[in-house]
């Protein structure tokens, strides 16, 4: 019998186990409830609030709530962020692929006195919207893969965004 490789192996599943149990150990006191609200997100050295989806560098919260457009935009000003604004396609399909069967309204609102779509952060929209209606001024994602036009009166949930701690 070779007594150094048994020697080896039981080396090896003894350290295997203490360092098990000092993971098992400390991973709720690093990770669990008392963490201040913040949650790890699979970015090295980021982090969101809890409740929020991180995304390249964003924040993302989507409401289960419904409230109109004004009301969105306030509600996100409320917490530190704004109404989502949506700058890549990649963007638009991480959103898309975590809304479920719903609408959420963004940051994208019809200027009539200028005749353009522009985020609310005054950046001329360069897409289509569909469902376009005089009554329309503002957006929404989900249920399509398109940006809607919508009432800004009528209740949707919304998606506000934040950069990443």
């Amino acid at each position: 019998m070779n007594w150094h490789l048994v020697t080896s192996v039981f080396v090896v599943v003894v350290l295997k186990i203490v360092g098990m149990t000092f993971f098992l150990f400390y991973f709720p006191q690093i990770f669990g409830e008392n963490n201040d609200g913040f949650i790890p997100t699979g970015s090295y050295g980021t982090a969101c609030s809890k409740g929020w989806d991180f995304y390249q560098g964003k924040c993302f919260f989507l409401s289960t709530d419904e409230l109109s457009w004004i009301k969105s935009k306030n509600y996100c000003e409320a917490q530190g962020s704004s109404l989502a604004i949506i700058n890549r396609p990649e963007e638009l399909k991480f959103l898309q692929d975590i809304i479920g069967a719903e609408k959420y309204f963004i940051g994208l609102t019809y200027k009539s006195t200028e005749k353009k779509w522009l985020w609310i952060n005054n950046r001329l929209f360069n897409g289509n919207i569909t469902n376009q209606h005089p009554e329309f001024g503002c957006v929404t994602i989900g249920l399509t893969n398109t940006y809607d036009a919508a009432s800004c009166d009528i209740s949707y949930r919304w998606i506000c965004e934040k950069r990443a701690e």
